[in-house]
């Protein structure tokens, strides 16, 4: 498999893809596969506001039952209060990545890549201390895509290629400007 080809299968587009994304147009194609990642990942959330939910149902149906939910013996709010905003919190960021993500407006980036690992220092799950984690960033013109380690095997460090790519930051194909096809 040539590299073009398998800059195709890895970014999922076709030639006539391509072709549109020249032109300054995103197809129908292109438009479902990031309106679909979007969805599969809002459905995630969903699935654990749901859970949480049903946690927070549970507790609240034990704390009830058990006569300890509040010692006035009224609607015990303070409880719920956490899955409250916890859910209002996940349903404001579900909306607004869905408003950025699904930006379809298209743009290009041309010049060398550069592959860089990242290191971010985040908490432990107990708190008491930090673990770094890394991810792949690739880097070009000024502008940076979180990518997979596999897309190291397709470009090489160095390698001169243009990018198209939706305003909500998703490739959505890519060439290698003067290569034959």
């Amino acid at each position: 498999m040539t590299k073009v080809e398998s800059l195709q299968k890895y970014f999922e587009f076709n030639q006539s893809d391509l072709e549109a994304n020249r032109q300054g147009r995103v197809t129908e194609n292109q438009q479902a596969r990031v309106k679909g990642r979007v969805q599969r990942f809002n459905s995630r959330i969903l699935i654990f506001v749901a859970i949480l939910l049903v946690i927070a149902t549970v507790s609240f149906a034990v704390r009830t039952a058990s006569g300890t939910g509040n010692s006035e013996g009224g609607f015990p709010t303070s409880f719920l209060f956490g899955p409250a905003i916890t859910i209002i919190i996940l349903i404001a960021f579900i909306a607004n990545r869905t408003n950025k993500k699904n930006d379809l407006s298209l743009k290009t980036i041309e010049g060398t890549v550069n592959f860089v690992w990242v290191e971010n220092r985040v908490p432990n799950q107990d708190r008491t201390g930090y673990k770094t984690e890394k991810s792949l960033e690739m880097r070009v013109g000024g502008v940076s895509f979180h990518v997979n380690q596999r897309l190291m095997d397709i470009i090489d460090q160095g390698d001169h290629c243009r990018f198209y790519y939706t305003g909500g930051g998703e490739i959505i194909s890519a060439e290698f400007p003067g290569k034959k096809e």
